[in-house]
């Protein structure tokens, strides 16, 4: 982080790899996941906003998008899509795109910000659980 301004310390800038987002994801199914499915039962149009042990660039982030979050902290809070995609500007484009499409039938959408910030698309199926990055 050294050398990097603050604006790009994570809040927007730094990604978790797909590998480290999907296993986070899967270890929070857990104790998040009922959290995670009640926000996307709400509206088609929600994201679920999983924060993992908030740092201090995860409370900004956090602040940014109107949560209260304590350094440290852990929770699932619903946004809408849209809105999200507008306070998250650094996003590439089609990242924007798939947080404003609605979730499919057994989608459930995840912002997750967790040293860094990730996308993920949780899937139920007759299988089980898929938990896709959104690269």
């Amino acid at each position: 982080m050294i050398g990097k301004p603050l604006s790009e310390r994570y809040g927007h800038g730094v990604s978790l790899a797909g590998e480290a987002a999907v296993a986070i994801v899967k270890e929070r199914l857990g104790p998040d996941g009922a959290a995670l499915v009640q926000v996307r039962a709400k509206d088609a149009r929600m994201i679920a906003c999983l924060v993992v042990r908030a740092d201090s660039a995860g409370v900004r982030l956090c602040r940014e998008l109107g949560l209260e979050m304590k350094p440290g902290g852990t929770g699932v809070v619903g946004l809408i899509g849209c809105d999200a995609a507008r306070l998250l500007a650094r996003l590439p484009a089609h990242q924007k795109r798939w947080l404003q499409t609605p979730c499919g039938p057994r989608e459930t959408k995840v912002l997750l910000v967790a040293g860094g910030i990730a996308l993920v698309s949780v899937e139920a199926g007759d299988n089980g659980v898929v938990v896709t990055p959104v690269t």
